[in-house]
């Protein structure tokens, strides 16, 4: 990281192992630059989603991480591991993802976050060409449709 940095990290979610709870308290307590803050209400989180400069998902392997839509539509730039979940949401050609477990690349891309406008105006941009596939008004269209072609089906109702 450049010298001049002044990124600060805030990690908001609840750990499911104890001992790297322990360790992220410790570590907490050297008032790095690192913070995690812990579990947080869902309205509490989309508040912090809403006005991060950047939302940093580094999983190993998700599903279709609804943060990740979240983030969408708040307009938050996104920097994700390239799991299938994340690519199969932003799309192969996303500009903010990097391979899970690579650090140096995470880290080069929140230095091109914090010091290249450009870049993080990228993100952005890149991030709006996604939001209308999580829009509530097209969700909504598509569980209906996807039960009235349910219900239409010769085997609606059967049970295996």
């Amino acid at each position: 990281m450049r010298v001049d940095s002044r990124l600060v990290i805030e990690h908001l979610g609840d750990s499911l192992d104890a001992a790297l709870a322990a360790e992220a308290r410790r570590e907490n307590e050297s008032a790095g630059r690192w913070r995690w803050l812990g579990p947080r209400s869902r309205t509490a989180t989309l508040r912090a989603i809403a006005s991060a400069h950047v939302l940093v998902l580094p999983s190993r392997s998700e599903g279709g991480p609804g943060v990740l839509a979240e983030a969408l539509m708040a307009s938050t730039p996104i920097l994700a591991t390239r799991t299938d979940g994340a690519v199969g949401m932003l799309g192969a050609d996303y500009p903010g993802l990097f391979d899970p477990g690579d650090a140096i690349g995470l880290a080069r891309l929140l230095e091109r976050a914090e010091f290249d406008p450009r870049f993080l105006a990228g993100l952005t941009i890149a991030g709006a060409t996604r939001r209308p596939l999580f829009e509530r008004a097209r969700e909504v269209a598509a569980w209906r449709d996807l039960l009235e072609r349910l219900e239409l089906s010769p085997t609606a109702g059967r049970r295996s």
